[in-house]
């Protein structure tokens, strides 16, 4: 199964991010979760129409993250976050939750939970991703990661992004 990398849309709008997320979209993203807390619903629905329509598949409405082993299994969302796996690029001070040990052991327990109640969602580390830890995640179980602070404060976020998924192979 391939390690998939998601991106987390800034949560601020800014000229060009359209032009940016679509180049991204052109170069081999595959997910974009549409975050944006200050903006209304109405409002993201239209942020998102203004996508050509060949990319409307692939945003999906952000649904949140988990911040425990035990609030993981209380999701019912078919892509779980875990977070913060590393120290937070965008939060300042919100640090990593869990050592390298910790990690491997809680998503072990998380995946027996997961037989045992015959479900088959997918885990995804978020916090701190970027391109010089990226590879490491998959090691320690997970099946993607969630990027948002490691684009969003690049100068060259679609760059910033190919590096990311040039550390996968």
């Amino acid at each position: 199964m391939p390690f998939d990398i998601a991106l987390i849309s800034s949560p601020e709008n800014f000229a060009g991010e359209h032009e940016i997320l679509e180049q991204m979209f052109e170069r081999g993203l595959k997910m974009l979760y549409a975050r944006k807390p200050q903006m209304p619903e109405p409002l993201l629905e239209r942020w998102t129409i203004g996508f050509d329509v060949k990319w409307h598949n692939n945003i999906l409405p952000w649904q949140g993250s988990a911040h425990s082993f035990e609030e993981l299994k209380k999701t019912s969302a078919d892509i779980c976050f875990l977070s913060p796996v590393f120290d937070s690029i965008s939060k300042f001070g919100y640090k990593a939750k869990y050592n390298n040990q910790e990690l491997i052991e809680g998503i072990a327990a998380w995946r027996d939970f997961q037989k045992k109640e015959n479900r088959s969602q997918k885990l995804f580390a978020l916090g701190g991703v970027d391109s010089e830890n990226i590879a490491e995640l998959e090691s320690l179980g997970f099946d993607g990661a969630a990027v948002l602070g490691a684009v969003w404060h690049s100068p060259d976020p679609v760059e910033a992004l190919l590096e990311i998924f040039n550390r996968l192979g």
